[in-house]
């Protein structure tokens, strides 16, 4: 009894707390430029953060075989 009580006070705010979340979303153009060196310094580092990891596990998957 108690839930039904607390879900029907509790739907309508949330309801409004999402309608007024998404209508702050604005579409269109970006308003600042990217340069295409920017772009390209951080799509590499980007690249080598998500490569480091597995990198890393196949230099050392001798170690964690047990082989030496």
């Amino acid at each position: 009894m108690f839930q039904n009580s607390a879900a029907r006070l509790l739907v309508p705010t949330i309801r409004s707390a999402m309608q007024s979340r998404c209508q702050s979303v604005v579409s269109g153009p970006p308003t600042q430029h990217v340069s295409t060196a920017e772009k390209v310094i951080l799509g590499g580092g980007f690249c080598a953060a998500s490569l480091f990891i597995p990198a890393w596990v196949l230099y050392h998957i001798r170690d964690y075989k047990g082989e030496k």
